[in-house]
């Protein structure tokens, strides 16, 4: 039987993947307790905080809610397979993904808070469409290359086993077969291998994701912070905390959904 000599290698968490686990859970907690400390901390002394109160609470459940979308889970889950067929664990790469995509909204909660009385609406509609014409162009076009990828393992996996069923490969043959990286290494040799070998690499992919502005979510949070620093209500400070909290709900639940996938891949390699 090979099964338990292949379970035992694949199970056990090796040493690096331990020390960056406990990297990343350091950063989410840190970003939560940024995220939470400034907003409380606000909430409490700011004069129109009645009106404040809410809004560090809508963000974190965007940012979770924002976390079970669609193009966020197919992009997760489909890279984590791609690596894990590789050879590699990546472990952090929903964290990377999300502060990627954490990092665009961010940048403009900021940006349109602290120019919300100065942009005139028909400019914010144009910045708006422009950047939700790019967001999902770059969405579609890698899940779309993604899913392709992903079919031809698919198709290398169901042959595989088809040819351990007859007899015509062994155990050992198979295994040798799948770790050399499926039909996407084939066709793109030593270039996709250099270009997928660490979880951080998802963190452009994440920035380019969050380019689409017509999401709910960016285009709400957007909207909270442009009301509050357009009537002078919100501080820099107390700006600052709302896609601060945004980030730490979708950081959170972005890096459970590639752990769990890595361990389901690793576990049935």
């Amino acid at each position: 039987m090979t099964a338990d000599p292949r379970k035992g290698n694949l199970h056990p968490m090796p040493v690096r993947s331990k020390s960056t686990l406990t990297l990343i859970v350091s950063a989410i907690a840190l970003l939560n307790a940024a995220g939470w400390g400034l907003y409380l901390g606000y909430a409490r002394s700011l004069p129109t905080s009645a009106a404040y109160v809410g809004v560090g609470v809508v963000a974190y459940v965007l940012g979770i809610r924002h976390a079970f979308d669609a193009d966020h889970i197919a992009a997760i889950d489909d890279s984590a397979r791609l690596m894990v067929n590789s050879g590699r664990r990546p472990i952090a790469l929903g964290f990377f993904f999300a502060i990627g995509h954490s990092a665009v909204v961010l940048i403009l909660c900021l940006a349109v808070g602290l120019t919300a009385g100065a942009l005139s609406g028909q400019g914010m509609e144009l910045f708006q469409d422009l950047g939700g014409r790019l967001g999902t162009f770059t969405a579609a076009a890698f899940l779309l290359i993604v899913g392709w990828f992903n079919f031809r393992v698919l198709g290398q996996l169901w042959r595989t086993n088809q040819r351990l069923r007859d007899g015509s490969l062994s155990d050992a043959e198979a295994q040798a077969q799948l770790r050399q990286g499926g039909p996407m290494f084939r066709l793109l040799g030593s270039r996709i291998n250099r270009n997928l070998r660490s979880s951080w690499q998802m963190l452009p992919i994440g920035f380019l994701f969050g380019l689409g502005l017509e999401t709910a979510s960016e285009v709400a949070l957007l909207g909270l912070s442009a009301v509050g620093a357009a009537h002078g209500a919100l501080p820099f400070g107390a700006l600052l905390a709302i896609p601060l909290l945004f980030a730490a709900g979708m950081s959170l639940f972005d890096t459970f959904d590639s752990i769990a996938m890595v361990h389901v891949y690793a576990s049935t390699t």
